[in-house]
């Protein structure tokens, strides 16, 4: 009776929406209107939820089958609606993490899901925020996580690796506030023109792992954990088939091993530039390159990038075809510092992902990753990884 009771209600559409259950960008659609009256009065919001399977079918350190879930509540409030305040507005996004994942059972340094964590409730992110200018220039402070608006391709938004979002030319290298835990922070930026920005921003060094910062706002200004800043800068061009590209420099500045001499150095230095182009209608590219401090960095260098083709199969227009590839090289210092340098250089993945796109708000999406040298050595043997993943959008 439950199950006939929650179909319907989920195939039923709401009074003055004109989408049905297959059409619509939700599956819960806007019952009794109250999502569009509560988004007139400036309140907005998105649950989405991934659940995923992925098994090590061969290699690496061992064979494992892990199970991962992510419920993702994202809350925005508009201010100028909600209060009268002019350019005003807010995030809390809090998430609820469920699951086993793959870590150290294949020993790679790229990790080959994007959802896994440690288990729990937690806010990712939380902060306030104020637009001048019309818009052209925003101040945002709070709890904030950089890959939220940093080193992202849109394009790379498809693939299970982590990779694609948190770079691997930064996240072996040092502490910084990606998924799943943010950090207290500050970010500026400026839009002078049309297609054209840069943004700043500094975070607390250290967000603290998932295990020490369970609830995501510890906040605990310690200088031993440094300062994390970056500047990006970005340009989208072309209106028929557009085109993006970025370039950034970020610096840490806490305390770091020196691989050369075995010494403490202060601070570390990087960057990176990316270029995201739709080729032609249907086919999307992207390319990421970074490099960080050579004498101080476990990846010195880290290239990824993919193609995406949607609706290449007939009577599938929305569905999506990633083949995504990821190189990781170890600092030559890093590697010379070993008691065997021998078997250490590179890791390299490559990823093969389809998404099936059900309803706007309902996709099915099977995986495949094969990992060379995981940890960048040889000793581990390659590995084949296979995941499948669910994504709703309530």
């Amino acid at each position: 009776m439950l199950p006939a009771l929650l179909a319907a209600f989920l195939l039923q559409t709401a009074p003055g929406e004109s989408k049905d259950f297959w059409t619509r960008d939700t599956l819960l659609g806007d019952p009794g209107g109250v999502r569009t009256d509560l988004r007139e009065h400036g309140l907005s919001w998105t649950l989405a939820y991934t659940g995923e399977v992925v098994s090590n079918v061969s290699g690496g350190v061992q064979r494992d089958v892990a199970v991962d879930h992510l419920l993702d509540w994202v809350i925005d409030a508009d201010f100028d609606r909600m209060l009268g305040w002019t350019g005003g507005s807010a995030r809390l996004n809090p998430m609820l993490l469920a699951g086993d994942g793959l870590v150290g059972d294949i020993g790679d340094l790229t990790r080959v899901s994007n959802i896994n964590g440690r288990g729990g409730a937690r806010i990712y992110e939380f902060w306030l925020q104020q637009s001048l200018l019309d818009g052209a220039l925003s101040l945002r402070a709070g709890v904030l996580a950089a890959d939220q608006e940093f080193t992202i391709t849109n394009a790379g938004l498809l693939y299970y690796n982590s990779v694609f979002g948190g770079p691997v030319f930064m996240t072996p290298n040092f502490a910084w506030p990606i998924y799943p835990v943010g950090s207290p922070g500050l970010r500026l930026r400026v839009d002078p023109a049309a297609g054209v920005y840069v943004q700043a921003a500094v975070y607390d060094g250290d967000p603290g792992s998932e295990r020490f910062n369970r609830s995501g706002l510890r906040v605990r200004w310690n200088h031993s954990e440094g300062v994390f800043s970056i500047v990006e800068g970005g340009w989208t061009f072309g209106d028929e088939l557009p085109c993006t590209i970025k370039t950034a420099l970020f610096h840490h500045t806490a305390d770091f091993v020196r691989y050369d001499t075995g010494t403490p150095g202060k601070g570390l230095v990087g960057g990176y530039a990316l270029v995201e182009k739709c080729v032609w209608k249907g086919l999307d590219a992207f390319l990421r390159v970074g490099v960080s401090q050579e004498d101080r960095s476990v990846v010195a260098l880290g290239v990824d990038g993919g193609l995406n083709f949607t609706g290449l199969l007939p009577g599938r227009p929305r569905d999506i075809l990633g083949l995504g590839v990821i190189y990781a090289r170890l600092g030559r210092d890093y590697v010379d510092a070993q008691a065997d340098p021998g078997p250490f250089g590179y890791e390299a993945v490559f990823e093969a992902t389809y998404k099936v796109v059900v309803t706007p708000a309902w996709s099915v999406q099977p995986d495949l990753q094969y990992v060379m040298h995981p940890g960048g050595s040889s000793l581990v043997d390659n590995a084949v990884v296979i995941g499948l993943r669910v994504d709703l959008t309530f």
